[in-house]
């Protein structure tokens, strides 16, 4: 770090590394002594924190299982690549980008992390209810970049069916024993989206 280096850009640091370090602790004991069993107290023990800060990090305890890096980014790499793409052409582009870093930077947390959420009912319904507000969050950015009106049925429908065909993909990865390559999977997902909706290429 340089002596002009922002206080805000260490202060980041320090709390995405907190919440890797809370999130790696909660995966080993979820593992081990399955998700209900274990307390956010124990977490905050074992990592070293107070309750508080892991709740004020996380919040829930599904949380910890569902966050990574990406979360505040994704809907600002697809809206970026408009209006000079398509919709599906600048999601095609943010899930080839995105996805390429994450399973190059650790592809064994993902398949840890889409285990317990398909495998603990708990953590798969605050998914679903993230993938909602996702698909909303989507729709709204497309709108605002493509000067549609809030609401528009062509954006409502690509976002939420694009949301869905990806939790569709993940699922699909999960139940195949995660045999088949994740990336190959999502190229087949936005294939299948090449004529839909009125917005695709």
């Amino acid at each position: 770090m340089t002596e002009t280096e922002p206080v805000g850009g260490l202060r980041e640091r320090k709390r995405l590394a907190a919440m890797h370090r809370i999130q790696t602790v909660a995966l080993a004991l979820f593992e081990e002594h399955g998700f209900a069993a274990v307390t956010v107290e124990r977490i905050a023990h074992e990592a070293d924190v107070s309750p508080s800060s892991v709740y004020r990090y996380f919040g829930t305890k599904e949380q910890m299982v569902l966050w990574d890096d990406y979360d505040p980014i994704w809907v600002a790499s697809i809206t970026n690549e408009l209006p000079g793409k398509s919709p599906l052409s600048a999601v095609r582009h943010a899930i080839e980008s995105l996805l390429s870093d994450t399973l190059n930077s650790n592809e064994t947390l993902l398949r840890r992390r889409v285990k317990l959420i398909m495998e603990e009912p708990s953590i798969e319904a605050a998914a679903a209810l993230g993938s909602y507000r996702a698909a909303e969050a989507l729709g709204t950015a497309i709108s605002a970049r493509l000067s549609r009106e809030h609401g528009d049925l062509g954006v409502q429908l690509f976002s939420h069916a694009i949301v869905g065909a990806i939790t569709g993909g993940v699922h699909h990865w999960y139940e195949s024993g995660f045999v088949t390559p994740l990336d190959t999977i999502m190229e087949r997902v936005t294939a299948s989206f090449e004529r839909g909706f009125g917005l695709a290429d």
